[in-house]
């Protein structure tokens, strides 16, 4: 059974730098710190200008991966306050077995510090995420799936190639490129003194998947990586720390993973729709009609009870009514969009009250919507955006873009990373494409190879790998459109 003692920890990665004295006279939650330092960070800056699911130029209005992150933050938030404070039904002590329940102080500070940790992980969900979306991981997942084969360290006909140099995990990693992975990629660069220095109890709420490449697959939440070979040391060391590693010497998720990912579910089920509406993707009169028809059949198919389906009638003849008494459809989708998310927010509740016991033992497997009132709304609201959005010629054209961007940036940063550093022999284009590279992620490359004494080769070039891949997600969807036609000589 996880300890709420430890899973609240203040442990970070690296040492704070002491605060000015006089500071000391206002107390100030440790987590609620973190926000300001998260909100202030380079890399959470970055996020205004990468696409959520519309791309950016074409409206002022549609969610950006910064918007879509401060909504999610809001939400878990919210989640936090519903579960740990306000209604009996789901208020669930936020204390050990080995302490007062009485102890309304140390409640009081722990239903705090998890409304801060929560915050604060919403706004990181999604910083690993590449430019152009979730097409962004695919076309890098693609690359390394179809070029390790085809990169050379000397450039000569014979030569060992890049593939044959990684053992098998290290390849694994670059091919099941994932967003998750890099944030804690990106967090985990604090030991060396960048980036975002976080306690672990933040990290832990990040840790969606909590599994390395070699243990997809073991479970139902093991479908994707969440660490990398490199932070495989740091992810134990923060897995130990948190008590989240189970007996069988699998980590387990956080508790505060399942409310972060309900945030990210509900933030973007409810504004993808909003979005369409807007940038007049699909009309809300063709919404209403496909959610009619598709309810139908759901509803006969479905193995939930007749008040489960009824509940998702409710939502459809919501919209019904808001569409008939306002003009403005995007207000109309709006204010749906409010009411919906109520509902969504009230059954993940429902749900984390129920599962608490296997949630904190290590043994829930599932998400917070498995089987409650609003499951069929969920499957209803993903297959809509699967119909209109995801398939648009609005979002299609720009992936088409986004897959020739990236492709030529990988096939020009890779290579040159490989026989960076006495890995092979650099031209003279290389070594040009190597200074291009921000100087901070050799920097960490560099660190990284000298704090752990790296010798051998395939380990080396492994993390040299890693750090142009790290800077080619790093960049906005602008930075990358630029970059790519400066390099390919469009202007």
């Amino acid at each position: 059974m996880m300890e709420w003692k430890n899973l609240l920890t203040t442990i970070r990665l690296s040492e704070e730098e002491p605060d000015p004295e006089a500071f000391n006279d206002y107390y100030i939650s440790p987590f609620e710190r973190d926000f300001e330092r998260i909100v202030s960070s380079a890399a959470f800056r970055r996020l205004q200008d990468k696409t959520q699911v519309f791309p950016l130029s074409k409206s002022d209005f549609v969610r950006t991966r910064l918007t879509h992150s401060m909504e999610v933050s809001t939400i878990a938030k919210q989640l936090g306050i519903m579960c740990f404070q306000n209604t009996s039904n789901y208020q669930h002590l936020p204390i050990d077995s080995d302490e007062d329940e009485c102890d309304e102080k140390l409640r009081t500070k722990r239903v705090g510090d998890i409304e801060a940790i929560l915050s604060c992980a919403g706004l990181l969900h999604d910083l690993g995420n590449p430019p152009f979306g979730h097409v962004g991981e695919e076309i890098i997942r693609e690359w390394f799936k179809n070029n390790l084969k085809r990169v050379y360290p000397l450039r000569e006909e014979g030569e060992m190639p890049v593939a044959e140099m990684l053992n098998e995990k290290m390849t694994a990693d670059l091919t099941h490129f994932e967003g998750n992975a890099q944030t804690l990629r990106i967090l985990s660069k604090a030991r060396y003194g960048s980036e975002i220095n976080l306690p672990f109890s933040i990290i832990g709420a990040l840790l969606k998947y909590p599994t390395t490449c070699d243990e997809i697959g073991e479970a139902a939440i093991r479908h994707k990586i969440g660490c990398y070979q490199a932070e495989k040391t740091s992810f134990r060391q923060i897995s130990q720390e948190l008590g989240t590693i189970g007996a069988d010497g699998m980590v387990v998720r956080h508790p505060l993973a399942y409310l972060v990912e309900a945030a990210d579910d509900i933030a973007y089920m409810t504004a993808d729709l909003e979005d369409a509406v807007k940038s007049d993707v699909v009309s809300v009169d063709d919404l209403l009609t496909y959610f009619k028809n598709t309810y139908r059949t759901l509803g006969q198919e479905s193995e939930q009870s007749a008040q489960h389906v009824y509940r998702t009638k409710e939502i459809i003849d919501k919209l019904d009514q808001l569409n008939q008494e306002e003009k403005d459809k995007a207000k109309v989708m709006g204010r749906w969009g409010t009411y919906l998310r109520k509902w969504l927010m009230y059954v993940v509740c429902w749900r984390f009250s129920v599962s608490y016991d296997s949630i904190l033992d290590g043994t829930y497997t599932g998400d917070l919507f498995y089987k409650n009132n609003h499951t069929l709304t969920q499957t209803l609201l993903k297959k809509a955006m699967k119909e209109f959005v995801y398939g648009s010629r609005i979002i299609v054209e720009p992936e088409v873009s986004a897959q020739t961007i990236l492709n030529f940036l990988l096939d020009k940063f890779i290579p040159a990373a490989v026989r960076f550093d006495g890995g092979g022999v650099m031209t003279t284009q290389d070594k040009k494409v190597i200074t291009l590279m921000a100087p901070n992620y050799l920097n960490d490359y560099r660190m990284c190879s000298e704090e752990g004494q790296i010798t051998d080769p395939g380990e080396l070039l492994y993390h040299r790998i890693l750090a142009a891949t790290d800077f080619i997600s790093g960049m906005t969807d602008g930075y990358a459109k630029t970059l790519y036609r400066k390099m390919s000589g469009l202007e």
